[in-house]
């Protein structure tokens, strides 16, 4: 994990005793072992959980925990869970089925879009390997830039802070919004993020994550610093640059990316267009390893009406309601 702006090296290794220091005070803030087992669940419930982590890790499948085990690994926020998370490439979920069902659990496709479940009675572990709007497909990054934690006593990795909050950013349903865990995530973390990583995974929608700092800013006032000058100064940039340039050319409602109902009266009864997850060919390139070569120069500027234009008029002609 490396953040801009200065060598990576000392950059990476000023990161990683950050992150090893706040890992040892948030283990001070778990709850007793009893306390949590009274709060998650019922008898059982995290004998399965246990049960579906050692099942992956004895098969040797790729894969990382998120939810809010993850969320409490980074912020030191506890909180009751109904499942167990576990994200993972679309290509691993075959071998992660067979694992799971070799102690027991049965396996289904819910969404082959992007989740999976296996089910052990009335308990369920959740396999997940793209955001259900299609932008958050889990790569070879994710795991790449995964940490180290340890998780129901067994050594996993837990999914990168970046893709935990490009993934929440997009959460905007009535009944649920993931705003706060966003602040919450940028509060603790801000310090050892990857920003141009996490300014790469929102590509076109780099709006959403202004909005979210935006929020972040005047949430904790005291800790600004937290997000990277360049950063809002960058997203400021294309914002004026964008207003300048006016309208988008189509009738075009993003909604779609963001809830699955609220906009549904823009598509049905305004003739609104929906918008297609991000092309292959938009996405901008994300680091390997370190920093990205000149990441600084190619935050120059952009081309008249900006990525999103050109993402939209891709799919716009095929695209009119969600899920036509």
């Amino acid at each position: 994990m490396v953040r801009s702006g200065s060598p990576a090296a000392s950059d990476a290794e000023r990161a990683a005793s950050a992150w090893a220091s706040r890992a040892g005070e948030r283990a001070a803030l778990s709850p007793p072992a009893d306390d949590v087992a009274g709060l998650l669940c019922c008898a059982g419930e995290l004998e399965v959980r246990v049960r579906a982590l050692e099942s992956l890790l004895c098969a040797g499948v790729p894969f990382m925990v998120a939810g809010a085990y993850a969320f409490f690994a980074y912020t030191g926020i506890f909180r009751d869970t109904k499942d167990l998370d576990v994200m993972l490439e679309e290509r691993d979920v075959p071998a992660a089925f067979r694992a799971l069902e070799r102690v027991g659990f049965e396996t289904e496709l819910l969404d082959p879009r992007w989740i999976g479940k296996a089910h052990a009675g009335e308990r369920f572990i959740d396999l997940i390997f793209s955001s259900s709007n299609g932008l958050a497909v889990v790569d070879g990054g994710w795991l790449e830039h995964a940490r180290p934690a340890t998780i129901l006593g067994h050594s996993c990795l837990i999914a990168p802070v970046e893709e935990i909050i490009f993934t929440k950013a997009f959460v905007d349903e009535r009944e649920r919004y993931d705003g706060a865990d966003v602040n919450h995530l940028i509060y603790a973390c801000g310090d050892e993020m990857d920003w141009e990583r996490l300014l790469a995974r929102f590509g076109p929608h780099w709006e959403v994550l202004l909005a979210h700092l935006t929020l972040y800013r005047f949430v904790y006032p005291g800790a600004r610093s937290r997000v990277p000058g360049w950063l809002i100064e960058e997203l400021c940039r294309r914002t004026l640059e964008q207003s300048r340039a006016g309208d988008a050319p189509l009738r075009v409602c993003r909604g779609n990316l963001i809830s699955r109902r609220q906009y549904l009266h823009d598509y049905e009864k305004l003739g609104l267009v929906a918008a297609p997850p991000e092309p292959e060919t938009m996405r901008a390139p994300l680091c390997r390893k370190g920093r990205r070569p000149g990441a600084r120069q190619r935050l120059g500027k952009a081309e008249p009406g900006g990525p999103e234009r050109a993402a939209v008029e891709v799919e716009a002609s095929r695209l009119r309601k969600p899920g036509s």
